[in-house]
């Protein structure tokens, strides 16, 4: 009996074997199949990061040579800047350079005519020497003028700009400089602005702007007229001033490369009326309008019966905007004027 029970243990033993590793065998199959099946699915996804990046890369060419175009552009803009800048800087240096050398040459030959003892007497060396004294004194006037200005350009030096009444300033001038003009059968006519223009400038150096406009004028006419004017302008912003000369406009005109004129004619040795020139002159109030906010415009007379012999200096400075309130308030004010002169 024990026998047969141990046959049937065995035989349940081996079945129990060979089910168990049947099953087993299936589920690691579905597993394998299931794993085979999931990386089958996740492939493309992880391929279509790759084509994405395919299709960006053939598309980013065009962008990139259009990229690289615009900053050759803006590269080639900055070296004609950058070149335009440095011929300016070039002829800024040769006109001052010219500038300082005339008075500087009359001096050295006033200096040498002593030394030579050229002189007759000591009366005309004296001569010579009050010459030489007066050619150092001009000479230390303009490297102020023009230090003066750089000092300002460079922002070493302050403008004081506030509220002026053009009228005002444009009087003042126009009394410094009438006898000069009397004296050299230079008629200077002049016509005042309206009293409530007020510009922003600063009072020193706006004067200054006239000033030398007006004597470089004088400096180059031998007769004629000069007309101060402020016309009447659609800008709401900006005061105009035009300065109408009878002189044709390459009296102002220069190449652009200033340091083409290095070589420019010197002064005689005996010649004492040293002064900048029409070129030093522009350049100098340029800068200041441009300082002030303004800016400074040459071209023929407009219906100017010989317009290439008269030139226009027409000066831009920005007015003084009156506040809404103070507008309000100026029909009152001038009620209360009008109730005062009013007779009772």
């Amino acid at each position: 009996m024990s026998g047969w029970s141990n046959w049937i243990y065995l035989a349940i033993g081996l079945g129990l074997g060979v089910s168990s590793r049947w099953s087993f065998g299936r589920t690691s199959g579905q597993k394998r199949a299931g794993g085979a099946g999931e990386m089958d699915s996740q492939e493309p996804q992880r391929l279509t990061p790759s084509i994405e990046v395919i299709r960006h890369s053939d598309t980013s060419p065009t962008e990139e040579v259009a990229a690289l175009t615009e900053k050759l552009k803006l590269t080639e803009i900055a070296y004609q800047l950058a070149q335009q800048m440095s011929q300016f800087k070039a002829g800024f240096l040769a006109r001052t350079s010219h500038e300082l050398r005339s008075p500087l040459n009359s001096l050295i030959g006033l200096h040498q005519l002593i030394l030579s003892d050229l002189c007759d007497d000591p009366a005309e060396e004296r001569t010579f020497v009050a010459q030489a004294n007066s050619s150092a004194l001009k000479l230390i006037d303009l490297i102020d003028r023009i230090l003066e200005v750089s000092r300002l350009e460079h922002g070493n030096s302050n403008l004081e700009i506030q509220p002026l009444q053009l009228a005002t300033i444009l009087t003042e001038v126009y009394n410094s400089v009438a006898l000069i003009a009397a004296n050299r059968n230079i008629r200077l006519h002049f016509s005042p602005p309206e009293a409530e223009i007020y510009v922003l400038a600063d009072p020193r150096w706006l004067r200054q702007v006239f000033l030398n406009l007006l004597d470089s004028c004088l400096t180059q006419m031998q007769e004629g007229s000069i007309f101060v004017s402020t016309p009447s302008t659609s800008s709401q912003n900006n005061a105009q001033i035009c300065l109408d000369v009878e002189l044709p406009v390459s009296t102002w005109l220069e190449p652009v490369d200033l340091s083409q004129t290095v070589h420019l004619p010197q002064e005689s040795v005996l010649d004492n009326n040293i002064a900048l020139s029409p070129g030093m002159t522009l350049l100098l109030t340029q800068t200041l309008l441009e300082l002030m906010h303004g800016r400074l415009e040459i071209f023929p007379v407009p219906d100017a019966a010989e317009a290439e012999s008269q030139t226009r200096m027409q000066l831009t400075i920005p007015l003084v905007i009156p506040e809404p309130e103070a507008a309000f308030l100026e029909p009152e004010e001038n009620q209360s004027e009008a109730d005062c002169t009013a007779p009772s």
